[in-house]
């Protein structure tokens, strides 16, 4: 008794063409939104300073963002990681 048949020749290229043509779409979106939305470079590809700042206490952001542009570091980001009491401060340069 034969539940599943067995195929010993499996026909991938019956489906050639059309993996070719879902290829070939992807290819030309991914080029075509490259070039009108390019790329955006984090602080790994532009360069700058990459601080992790660990305190006693869970800092408040926005007075430290607000301290950061009076001390003239513009275009600086100020977020959370790991727990409430790590800060990433990311300046690119200037």
């Amino acid at each position: 008794m034969e539940f599943f048949r067995i195929r010993k020749d499996i026909p991938f290229m019956r489906h050639a063409l059309v993996f070719n043509v879902i290829s070939l779409v992807s290819f030309l979106l991914a080029v075509f939104f490259l070039v009108n939305k390019g790329l955006h470079f984090s602080i790994e590809f532009t360069g700058g300073t990459l601080l992790e700042v660990s305190y006693a206490q869970a800092p408040d952001l926005d007075k430290l963002r607000r301290q950061m542009e009076a001390d003239g570091f513009t275009d600086t980001q100020v977020q959370n990681f790991g727990s409430s009491r790590d800060v990433l401060i990311r300046v690119p340069l200037s």
